[in-house]
């Protein structure tokens, strides 16, 4: 397993970072990414709020409480498939990043192989101080490693690099305020592309990386870029609407930085910047497009879903009183998700967590519960403790013996003598 994904602390790069298509900007705290998406103009929404707010508790479970589980007529998966007031039947055009079962057209498939070209860019007034292949190692193969994990070997990476520095004809400044804009920062990628074009083939690209010297500390961070096929990159016949740049912080998030910005390639949101009182964002630890360095810097499971990388019979969708067993979602087999949808955009999901694989580091085991809202994209629309995710019980794994509720559902941990968890959910309003 590689470790590399856990940052070392050190010195946060200052940075600023932009609202979606770059027209605002606020300062990052250390414990905030310090990386965000290039959007077109036609992305924003306004945010919907979770039916009610969430309310915990803990129980203490007799002994004798059955450990058995017990399961009514199992419903299809598909009856918890969410949609989104962004799906591209209702808006007629194709959203940059959703959380809808129905993902976003122009982002990266998320099975199989995904071609990628890496491109390295110095500036006319910073020139690079390593080798491409020593900036390059810290990325790779961490990246593909991660990605065949979270995928249970589902997706891989193929990286395609150009070892040659590309002098860009700017001042890094230059990039470091285009990268706000959906135009500029395409730009910024297309001019790389085209320096490199006579030596190196781009046909059957997916995407494009660019990797900008990470001396060039104006450019402080590093976004994806969610292109478009009106305003595609182009080389060699190919329309790439995945990219993405570096920026000063890839020696501060290491090999964990393009996992997390290769999620908004593959369609998933920022789950950080929460305005939460005493919480720096919604799903932490419990994710890394929430905080890269987190104690359990996976995707979270209903993401693992909705990518094809969990299947439907790993999901209960519940609507009844139930029992049942759900194994850690860092293993590969079993039953991982249990998705009790709210309305035809909203759902709670539960999902098991331990200190394995690249989870190691967690410490507080046992159940996830969160909200899942489709129609919140995060920032562009999130407000206090309305985010597209956001884990309950104040953002801790439910143990033995304690239990949440929220919206009228209960979510109870039961005595396991595995290393499965049991878990109980009941519905106020059950028939009896």
């Amino acid at each position: 397993m590689s470790t590399g994904i856990r940052a070392v602390l050190a010195p946060l790069l200052a940075s600023a970072v932009i609202l979606s298509c770059g027209t605002t900007s606020q300062a990052n705290s250390v414990d905030s990414n310090t990386s965000l998406v290039s959007l077109p103009s036609n992305t924003t929404a306004a945010p919907e709020e979770l039916p009610t707010s969430t309310t915990t508790s803990a129980v203490q479970v007799p002994e004798s409480t059955p450990t058995a589980t017990t399961e009514p007529e199992r419903l299809p998966a598909s009856d918890c498939y969410l949609s989104s007031d962004r799906d591209a039947g209702v808006t007629g055009w194709e959203p940059a990043l959703s959380l809808s079962h129905k993902r976003p057209g122009y982002r990266l498939k998320s099975t199989g192989t995904i071609e990628i070209v890496v491109l390295f860019a110095e500036f006319q007034d910073v020139i690079a101080r390593e080798t491409t292949q020593s900036i390059f190692s810290i990325i790779s193969p961490d990246a593909e490693e991660f990605i065949n994990d979270q995928s249970y070997g589902r997706l891989q990476l193929s990286f395609r690099p150009h070892h040659s520095w590309l002098q860009l004809r700017s001042n890094a400044s230059v990039y470091a305020s285009a990268i706000k804009t959906y135009e500029g920062h395409r730009n910024f990628m297309q001019e790389a592309v085209d320096l490199a074009d006579n030596k190196v083939d781009f046909r059957g690209a997916d995407a494009v990386l660019v990797i900008a010297t990470p001396n060039a500390r104006e450019i402080g961070y590093g976004p994806a870029w969610m292109g478009q096929p009106s305003d595609p990159i182009t080389a060699d016949g190919q329309v790439i609407t995945n990219g993405v740049t570096s920026g000063a912080d890839l020696l501060y998030w290491r090999d964990g930085w393009y996992p997390h910005e290769l999620g908004h390639s593959l369609g998933l949101p920022d789950l950080y910047g929460a305005s939460i009182p005493g919480r720096g964002g919604w799903t932490r630890p419990f994710s890394l497009m929430d905080l890269i360095s987190g104690s359990a810097p996976g995707y979270m499971g209903y993401s693992r879903w909705i990518l094809q990388w969990l299947d439907d019979s790993q999901a209960h969708c519940i609507r009844n009183d139930i029992t049942l067993e759900l194994t850690p979602l860092a293993l590969k087999e079993g039953s991982k998700l249990a998705i009790v949808p709210l309305t035809p955009s909203t759902a709670l999901v539960a999902e098991v967590r331990q200190a394995v694989g690249y989870d190691s580091a967690l410490t507080r085991e046992g159940v996830v519960v969160y909200a899942v809202d489709t129609n919140n994209n995060g920032r562009n629309g999130g407000s206090y403790g309305a985010g597209p995710m956001e884990v309950l019980n104040d953002a801790n794994a439910l143990r033995m013996g304690e239990s949440v509720t929220h919206s009228g559902v209960t979510f109870k941990v039961l005595p396991s003598q595995t290393d499965r968890e049991i878990l109980q959910i009941t519905f106020e309003n059950a028939t009896p």
